[in-house]
């Protein structure tokens, strides 16, 4: 608890008794530099002009005093540059030459610039003292916060300084420190970054750089994982998991569309939003496209494929080449199942999507580990060019998925199975029907029926998706998918339900 009752108050001179901090987390400027060149950045950036003219019009406000430390035999301000710059000002206003005539016609209206000259601080006990009071003031919520930038970099400084994490999670009970550090690091990656165009470089380094619309994106999930960065929950520290020429072109994208005002914090205010999920879509587009300068892929990603797929049929029962349909895991044979001649072509889908929308399913942690990585990949594979990859891992997910569910549930679908105890996608959509119908969840029994096939008809079908999986003769396309996830979609949300 911070006790300012037992800090001492002085009364000082504003010109010889008092020097600005240049470590004030304001400033963008190296140590060591004169006096004068953090005042003119003051008044520049900080509007400390505005302080001079509410001086000189309504009074010295004194139910706040600057706080000040000593630092090598001299008083440091640390809380209340601006004001005490613009006390400077008042006595010297070629202090910031850029503002002298202003400030000069604003410090004739002082009634004694005697009596601003002199002024009551408080005087920390430390430096860590100061650091705390300082924290709770802008990084709480006591007042007027600091920028997001300006709140990263307070406790960037002190990262820098060499505390740890844990340290300073310690240090500031009242502050999420946590949510800090990520920003401060976050940051740090995107302007670390070589930009082929070096403009980008300085916009991202920027003080008012707006970090609020890149926070739209690192505080989802899900963007993490696609571009490949892992934060720790205990600490908010970061580390980069993809490769740098990966995250390098996911940057220039960012950093440049936020720049020419393509993304805000309005267009990313919702990650379900139109989008929202169309930035994303063109994101993972990025980082699917094959760039031979990468080494790795962001985790989740699919690998580089060394032949593109052609996107449209050769006729209602042409055929292609055999694109490795096969599956491991159902164990039926259906090599003699009938080819797609005569099936009436899937139904245009309006605003189609290149990726599969995974956002609404949340796997329970107590499911398989392939459950959840199953997830992942459906959610990175470009469907539009891996249309009978991803059609085929659809098929996987949907076995596997009720297979989990069964077992959390402690149910055993092999009883009624064949008598070798193989359990087949077949045995897992009747034991889901059964299911569904005893659990009083009736809107998800004709889904079920649907994929089961019969009167339903065979797009999106059990059928349908074993046929593509084991029959040489037929293929998937982009709409085969979309169909087939617009079937599976809303019994996987029920089942996945934590």
């Amino acid at each position: 608890m911070i006790d300012m009752s037992a800090w001492d108050e002085m009364v000082v001179d504003v010109v010889n008794d008092l020097h600005l901090d240049p470590r004030n987390v304001r400033l963008d400027i190296p140590d060591g530099v004169p006096e004068s060149d953090i005042v003119q950045d003051l008044f520049t950036n900080e509007k400390a002009l505005n302080l001079v003219e509410g001086i000189a019009k309504v009074g010295l406000l004194t139910h706040e005093v600057p706080i000040v430390v000593e630092r090598d035999g001299q008083l440091i301000v640390v809380e209340g540059n601006r004001r005490v710059a613009a006390l400077k000002a008042i006595q010297n206003p070629y202090l910031a030459p850029d503002h002298q005539a202003r400030i000069s016609k604003f410090a004739q209206l002082v009634p004694s610039r005697e009596a601003v000259r002199r002024i009551t601080v408080k005087k920390a006990p430390s430096q860590d003292d100061a650091d705390q009071l300082i924290a709770a003031l802008h990084t709480g919520n006591q007042r007027v916060a600091w920028t997001p930038a300006r709140q990263a970099a307070f406790f960037q400084a002190q990262l820098d300084a060499g505390k740890s994490p844990d340290h300073l999670i310690a240090q500031y009970p009242t502050v999420d420190v946590r949510k800090f550090i990520t920003r401060s690091r976050i940051l740090e990656l995107f302007r670390n970054v070589s930009y082929n165009d070096p403009s980008l470089g300085d916009y991202a380094r920027k003080r008012r750089f707006p970090v609020s619309t890149l926070a739209r994106l690192y505080e989802n999930d899900k963007f993490l994982n696609l571009v490949g960065i892992q934060v720790k929950n205990g600490t908010g520290e970061v580390s980069l998991l993809s490769s740098e020429a990966s995250f390098k072109r996911v940057a220039t994208k960012i950093v440049s569309d936020i720049r020419d005002g393509k993304i805000n914090t309005r267009s990313l205010n919702k990650t379900s939003s139109d989008r929202y999920v169309e930035y994303m879509d063109e994101l993972r587009d990025l980082l699917n496209e094959q760039h031979p300068e990468d080494d790795t892929h962001t985790d989740g990603q699919p690998g580089d494929a060394s032949t593109s797929q052609s996107n449209s049929r050769q006729g209602a029962g042409g055929s292609r080449p055999d694109e490795g349909a096969g599956s491991a895991g159902s164990g039926e044979d259906q090599s003699n199942e009938p080819s797609d001649t005569g099936r009436d072509k899937a139904k245009p889908f309006p605003n189609k999507r290149n990726y599969l929308n995974t956002d609404n399913l949340a796997v329970p942690s107590a499911f398989p580990a392939s459950i959840h990585e199953i997830v992942k990949e459906l959610s990175a594979i470009n469907i539009q060019r891996f249309p009978n990859a991803t059609l085929d891992l659809l098929r996987t997910f949907l076995e596997k998925t009720i297979k989990a569910y069964a077992e959390a549930l402690g149910e055993d679908i092999r009883k009624g199975s064949n008598e070798k105890g193989f359990v087949f996608l077949s045995n897992c959509l009747v034991w889901l029907e059964d299911h569904f119908r005893t659990a009083g969840m009736t809107a998800l029994i004709q889904p079920v029926q649907k994929i089961r096939g019969g009167r339903y008809g065979f797009g999106g079908s059990k059928e349908h998706l074993d046929a593509t999986n084991h029959n040489h003769h037929i293929f998937a396309t982009p709409d085969d998918v979309r169909e087939s996830w617009a079937t599976i979609e809303g019994i996987m949300k029920a089942v996945l339900k934590p």
